[in-house]
């Protein structure tokens, strides 16, 4: 039987970032050990859009944010004394708090579509062994009954067009049917807020189709003793002193034993939704 893959916006990024870095995550399942994963802003908004949008829009309402926000920040708050965990909740909790203030009030004028789905997991076929995976934020329907991916980003500094390549929405569009996507933009640099849309014509989906096959082709066709290590001092990759070791020629069982430990992850994702293409 031969071999499949089943991609995903961020192992395709992996892979087209660093192939060592996919050979150590993938390949070899390396994952950091930690005390607990630092919690970023973009995670806090995520999960606290995505509790607002569950509920039906007559029943949206700022103090429904705010409690879904409170959630959110409780539940992920570090339990151990790790200074940079800690450091990171603080900062999410200060940011999100601040950008999510008036969220309802400012977004309600523009929530002129139907949520249909909220990060579900979906999934296609692109080739005889090679699938792919993508969980949008969110599919809308707008009055214009064309169907598109919802997507939160929260950034530091946004320009129009920041989004125009994304694998993220690209995937989400493909595995949804969707033609476009709806960006909700909080930049927290000047606490100010944006929508974009950005349409994708059948001629991009098609061109990144091809280009995701070609991706999943080449990652089953490389043999693994051909990634080699790329660490560039400036790497905020988790492997980078696996990288690093390897090139100065030191044990890297050393390392391993250290800092990381061997999982089963990623574990197979079960999408809720499977159509075939």
């Amino acid at each position: 039987m031969a071999e499949q893959i089943t991609l995903s916006p961020t192992r395709i990024k992996r892979w087209v970032r660093c192939k060592k870095s996919y050979d150590w995550r993938y390949h070899q399942k390396l994952v950091k050990v930690s005390k607990s994963a630092p919690l970023t802003l973009g995670t806090v908004i995520s999960d606290t859009l995505a509790g607002y949008y569950l509920d039906p829009p007559n029943e949206r309402d700022q103090d429904s944010l705010n409690s879904v926000l409170t959630s959110s920040l409780l539940f992920r708050k570090p339990s151990t004394e790790d200074k940079k965990s800690s450091e990171a909740w603080q900062k999410a909790a200060k940011i999100s708090q601040s950008l999510l203030s008036d969220y309802h009030e400012r977004a309600s004028k523009k929530d002129n579509f139907e949520v249909i789905k909220i990060e579900a997991s979906q999934q296609i076929q692109l080739a005889p062994n090679i699938f792919l995976l993508a969980i949008p934020d969110a599919n809308i329907i707008p009055p214009e009954e064309l169907p598109l991916i919802f997507e939160h980003k929260a950034r530091g500094r946004y320009r129009t067009g920041d989004f125009g390549i994304d694998y993220q929405s690209v995937a989400s569009c493909m595995v949804s049917d969707a033609l476009g996507t709806l960006y909700n933009v909080l930049e927290y640099t000047h606490g100010k807020y944006y929508r974009e849309l950005i349409m994708r014509s059948q001629e991009e989906l098609d061109y990144f189709r091809s280009v995701f096959i070609n991706i999943g082709e080449d990652i089953l066709s490389t043999p693994w003793e051909k990634m080699y290590p790329m660490p560039f001092k400036r790497c905020t990759c988790d492997y980078w002193e696996l990288c690093n070791a390897e090139m100065q020629g030191l044990d890297v069982d050393d390392v391993i034993s250290e800092l990381y430990e061997r999982t089963t992850r990623p574990k197979k994702e079960e999408p809720k939704e499977v159509t075939n293409d």
